[in-house]
């Protein structure tokens, strides 16, 4: 089946599936696993009348990333409550640009060719629709790659049959977010390449006004901090409203990041930074070394939290204090009361683990007897709570259901917590302190890929 416009598909997931549904190992059977799957029902029947309007077999072009994942998309373009394919091709397999055609359904049950447009690269960064222009059509947001690394936006709006560029603009990175308060729609915005080194991350706000879907703005962050941007994040806050989270690369060469708050003024109807009170620096406060730290929502209740590196968490004994670090994380622009996350992030695993406030100053990280983990002690290293080691599954020991749930005192079992790419990440709960059980470290460990 197609991808739609609400769902997203991750492409190692459809791989690990079809290695599992045809039984092949890694071995004499990828060549039939690279070729394109054999279509059926709507897709092929789009792909059968995009053939037969070019004269030729259209060489299909899959988004890397998006809202879809397949060549064939299909949506209500035009608004007009009947859904519409589009295609991603290529007339050459070897070279040229990718095109996008727009496909009507017939009377008949098949589908025609509408219009036809030329990308501007010949690889699909990224694949997303948004509602743009109003609560009904759809536009589609295509991202392409160059050879060289370069990305291009273009925004297509479809209506009466014809297909427009409204928006081509290169760009590094894009969100789609209601910054704008718009009704049923929503605004796209895009981090423009960064033209010299420290020279800021430039946003450009596109949203609906009066004289359609455009440009409205350019906002100027970082400047003299940033060196690109290295995301784009949007939260909400009590009030439904939006804000947007930066992280740009910061530092020599990029080697770290900051943060920057960005929100909406509907009375001067612009983008501007937004400066938390009480913050004196707010790149020194959001700095930090480890580029794997990026903003996100840790606890999914639609708030962007930010890490920051902290000097009284506790005690890191050598050699943990070079792998090991205290994080807190705070959501500066959310809602009233969202709190902040303190604990323990692993940097050679690239893992962060919520710890009780209580422990916030009194706790001793150390090395475990044979190096394989470490050890959160009381900060006179006397009592040991728990041990966290990361192993091959094939050496774990098994353990049930029931039993990641009810590791008492002086259980000597390790349980899972996460796995971490191909190893497990295990802990042994030795002495029970209160807001540090199973389920509590389970739930408060969050594993960045």
């Amino acid at each position: 089946m197609p991808h739609r416009c609400a769902k997203r598909r991750l492409a190692a997931v459809a791989l690990a599936a079809v290695l599992m549904l045809s039984g092949c190992s890694a071995g004499g059977d990828v060549e039939n696993l690279l070729r394109a799957p054999r279509l059926s029902g709507p897709a092929s029947a789009v792909q059968k009348a995009l053939n037969s309007a070019l004269g030729v077999s259209a060489n299909l072009k899959y988004p890397a990333s998006g809202d879809f994942l397949s060549p064939f998309l299909f949506g209500d373009w035009d608004g007009d409550g009947e859904e519409e394919a589009a295609v991603l091709y290529t007339m050459d397999a070897a070279a040229g640009n990718v095109w996008l055609a727009v496909l009507e359904p017939t009377q008949d049950g098949g589908w025609r060719v509408a219009q036809t447009a030329e990308g501007l690269a010949g690889e699909v960064e990224s694949v997303s629709c948004a509602h743009l222009k109003d609560a009904d059509s759809l536009q589609i947001l295509v991202g392409y790659g160059s050879a060289q690394g370069d990305l291009y936006m273009v925004v297509y709006l479809y209506s009466e049959e014809e297909l427009q560029v409204i928006i081509k603009q290169s760009y590094t990175d894009m969100i789609l977010a209601n910054l704008t308060g718009g009704d049923g729609t929503e605004d796209l915005v895009l981090a423009l390449p960064t033209e010299q080194e420290n020279g800021g991350v430039n946003l450009q706000l596109l949203t609906n006004t009066e004289d359609g879907f455009r440009s409205a703005q350019t906002l100027a962050v970082g400047d003299g901090i940033y060196n690109g941007c290295a995301g784009l994040y949007a939260g909400t806050t009590g009030e439904d409203g939006a804000y947007l989270v930066v992280d740009g690369w910061a530092g020599t060469g990029g080697n770290s990041l900051a943060s920057s708050i960005v929100i909406y003024d509907p009375e001067t109807r612009f983008l501007k930074t937004y400066l938390p009170a009480g913050v004196q620096d707010f790149y020194r406060t959001t700095m930090r070394y480890d580029t794997a730290l990026v903003s996100t929502d840790l606890d999914g209740n639609g708030t962007i939290e930010i890490p920051g590196t902290i000097d009284d968490g506790g005690e890191i004994a050598s050699p943990m204090d070079k792998r090991l670090r205290f994080l807190l994380w705070r959501d500066y622009a959310g809602r009233e009361n969202s709190g902040s996350f303190f604990g323990i992030y692993d940097s050679e695993y690239r893992f962060f683990l919520e710890l009780p406030e209580s422990m916030h100053g009194s706790v001793l990280l150390r090395t475990n007897r044979d190096e394989s983990g470490w050890l959160i002690c009381n900060a006179e290293g006397t009592t040991i709570y728990c041990e966290f080691r990361v192993v091959d599954p094939a050496d774990a020991v098994e353990d049930d259901e029931s039993a990641q749930h009810t590791a008492d005192e002086g259980d000597e079992t390790f349980h899972r917590v996460a796995n971490i790419g191909s190893q497990q990440l295990q802990v042994q709960i030795v002495t029970p302190y209160y807001g540090l059980n199973l389920q509590q470290i389970i739930d408060g460990t969050t594993v960045f890929r």
